[in-house]
């Protein structure tokens, strides 16, 4: 949604005023705090490292834990901002100055707020930035003893520093993609622990070098949103396992960690792929073991043996299952696997991991400018969702508040299959992984992004020097690596500049690729410009379009139209994702007129589906699936919704629900799928053996070369005469 925008006041002038913003009241040198994300090569393969551990999956696993979700504390404070973005190598000795003792284990905090985590430390209405410290006192078990154990936060808004009993485990900045720390020997077993975790947000439009920068059409929620845990495994351990996936395959790429300060030998890597069915019972079970039907019958098996682990380093083994028979992903039959890793040492297994994969892929059609899921056309009708709790109402506005549960998401997916829709796009941020969870299980797709919402050339330039857009979108990409749901990876929103904007869209594609590949990637322009040449590096052409209410005269069209058909002409070979159309609903008033918005605008868009032959328009989402708090001054809440907080339709729900369901229809009643087929392993080289082998074959020709051209310049010397010295 833009920002700034009433009816009437065009998109050139909220565009002036965010570039004039971005050089006055603001610093312009970029923070010396640097990213933590970066990926190193191991034994085996290319690892993402993140605070000097690989970065760990952050699903359910059957391992021991302690959910540190109750008892916390939070005590407000004024922060020091240029301390909070200096280098710790240089400001940490400062900042624990500053803490005055909060970070130490002996500190009293009784007297400090309880406050409920995860969740926010600013609710609307009243709320505003409140920057300070959470402590919260554990035990963890006697049986952590001698295991590897992580400390891992689902989102922490914006920036963490992190202390377990006194020690520094770390920092990361972004409020939306997780973090994990290895506790090393700063976790005591089966005594008091104290978590302390410093909170920094800085005051929107302050910094140029963050993200997001100014404020947002959403209510960005301070403080630790998300949920915060302990794992324990055996010190040989699986980080992750990540599945690319094919129609007739599908690879994977296992890391493993030895902890310990020995080598191990004798190690083995045995993968697994099993059937899954998804039953009312097991719905919003999070453990992908849940979903094993009893006495299922293994797949497809391998092992990778002769492994030696060296000390307090990981290894990557790949390799891949090809199929016959297998159940492709697809939103009317959303048929899901169950990934089994086992680690074992000698022949006694002593890790396990899991996790659910589907077999899909979503790519453009070579040719023509239409989308293609698992090889047949197919156009998407959405609508936009937002983390945060909305029934039951207070006052008749959205209660406010995050994150949501399981239950809660489920809700929200109940009443986008009602009005029809197949799409969420996450408003501008990362999914939450419950929603991405039902996703998978119910068959939606998914359009989430990082928050480069509303950036200028100059903050386009700053944060991407700094390398935070990078990090984000890499921490997204990992986190939900193995979600077939997720289909579109959003890379900005509604922002300005070409060259600078341009560049950054080179550079998170080129990222994306590296890391993942199996996502079209794309950004939301302003539907006001539709010869934007900013997406020309992306897979799809993505645009908000708001004709007739921000821009384009009092009615949809033919402004719609007029620039549809202009932004396929400036893209003829990408489908054209409209990601945002609507209208809000003024307090108090008619629903009408929001319904003839939808009405006026929507047939261009059907008329022009990619599932036609001379088709190109490849999603229509409605902004917004429900209303929702914003950060933006003088709106409070935004109704856009679909719903009323109540959970009723508006007549515009109405109107989608038919409209919708002229394209779509979600199944609403869950799919008897139990997954199978048959699969044969394939894996690949050792690792060690096909780097010796593919050296030798680069080098010892080279070697050979050298040899002769050496003996050949030998050769000539010594057939040279020798010249008498000149006397």
């Amino acid at each position: 949604m833009s920002l700034f925008m009433k009816r009437g006041l065009a998109v050139a002038v909220a565009t002036l005023s965010l570039s004039a913003m971005s050089s006055c009241g603001a610093n312009v040198t970029p923070a010396g705090l640097a990213p933590t994300l970066g990926f190193q090569l191991v034994d085996g393969g290319r690892v993402a490292m993140q605070s000097g551990q690989p970065v760990p999956d952050f699903g359910y696993q059957p391992r021991p834990r302690v959910d540190l979700t109750k008892d916390w504390r939070f005590q407000r404070a004024n922060l020091d901002a240029d301390l909070t973005f200096t280098p710790r190598t240089e400001s940490l000795k400062a900042i624990e100055r500053e803490a005055a003792g909060r970070q130490l284990p002996g500190l009293d905090d009784g007297q400090w707020q309880p406050i409920d985590v995860p969740g926010g430390v600013d609710l609307p209405p009243a709320g505003r930035t409140a920057d300070g410290w959470y402590r919260v006192h554990f035990t963890p078990p006697e049986s952590f003893a001698g295991e590897a154990v992580t400390l891992k936060f689902g989102s922490v808004n914006y920036l963490a520093d992190v202390w377990l009993n006194g020690t520094y485990l770390g920092y990361h900045e972004g409020g939306y993609t997780p973090f994990a720390f290895d506790t090393g020997k700063a976790l005591v077993d089966g005594q008091d622990n104290v978590l302390a975790v410093r909170v920094y947000d800085p005051p929107k439009g302050t910094r140029l070098d963050v993200v997001p920068w100014y404020y947002s059409d959403w209510w960005e929620y301070e403080g630790i949103t998300a949920p915060v845990w302990l794992e324990a495994s055996n010190l040989l351990h699986v980080v992750r396992a990540d599945v690319i996936p094919h129609l007739d395959a599908a690879d994977f790429s296992v890391v493993v960690e030895n902890s310990s300060k020995l080598d191990m030998s004798g190690v083995a890597v045995n993968i697994e792929v099993l059937p899954a069915e998804v039953t009312d019972a097991n719905l919003l079970n999070p453990d992908p073991l849940g979903l094993v039907p009893t006495d299922a019958p293994t797949i497809a098996a391998m092992s990778i043996g002769n492994i030696t682990a060296s000390a307090h380093n990981s290894f990557v083994r790949d390799g891949s299952f090809v199929f016959a028979g297998a159940d492709k992903w697809t939103l009317n039959r959303p048929a899901l696997y169950v990934l089994g890793v086992y680690v074992s040492v000698d022949g006694v297994v002593v890790d396990s991991f899991y996790d659910t994969f589907g077999l899909r892929r979503i790519q453009v059609d070579p040719t023509a400018p239409r989308l293609l899921l698992n090889g047949d056309p197919i156009a998407f009708t959405g609508a936009a969702i937002h983390n945060e709790q909305v029934t039951p109402p207070v006052n008749g506005a959205p209660r406010g508040g995050t994150p949501l549960s399981a239950p809660q998401q489920l809700g929200i997916v109940r009443q986008a299959q009602a009005v029809n829709v197949d799409l969420l796009r996450t408003n501008h941020v990362p999914a939450n992984p419950f929603l991405l969870m039902l996703a998978d299980r119910l068959g939606l797709a998914v359009w989430e992004e990082i928050p480069l919402n509303h950036f200028t050339p100059e903050t386009f330039s700053l944060v991407m020097q700094r390398g935070l857009p990078q990090q984000m979108l890499a921490e997204m990409a990992l986190r939900d690596f193995n979600r077939p749901s997720v289909m579109f990876h959003g890379f900005a929103n509604e922002s300005t500049g070409v060259d600078e904007r341009t560049s950054a869209m080179t550079t998170l594609r080129d990222l994306d690729r590296r890391i993942d590949g199996t996502r079209l990637t794309g950004q939301a322009m302003y539907g006001s410009d539709p010869t934007d040449p900013t997406s020309a590096p992306l897979d799809v052409a993505g645009y908000t379009f708001y004709y007739g209410i921000f821009y384009g005269g009092p009615a949809p069209e033919p402004g719609t139209s007029n620039a549809l058909a202009l932004a396929h002409k400036t893209y003829p070979h990408k489908p054209v994702m409209v990601l945002e159309f609507g209208d809000w609903l003024p307090f108090g008033g008619s629903e009408d007129a929001q319904r003839q918005v939808f009405r006026k605008t929507y047939p261009a868009f059907a008329s022009n589906l990619d599932i036609f032959p001379a088709g190109y328009v490849g999603s229509a989402v409605w902004w917004s699936l429900q209303d929702y708090w914003t950060d933006v001054p003088g709106i409070v809440v935004e109704r856009f919704g679909l719903f009323r907080p109540d959970g009723g339709m508006r007549a515009v729900g109405v109107d989608a629900q038919t409209s919708f369901g002229r394209v779509t229809t979600p199944v609403a009643a869950q799919p008897r799928v139990v997954s199978g087929g048959q699969a044969v392993a394939v894996p690949v080289p050792e690792p060690s053996h096909f780097a010796t082998h593919l050296a030798f074959v680069l080098v010892f020709p080279c070697v050979l070369v050298g040899l002769l051209v050496a003996g050949m310049l030998v050769l000539r010397r010594f057939r040279q005469p020798r010249l008498r010295p000149a006397t």
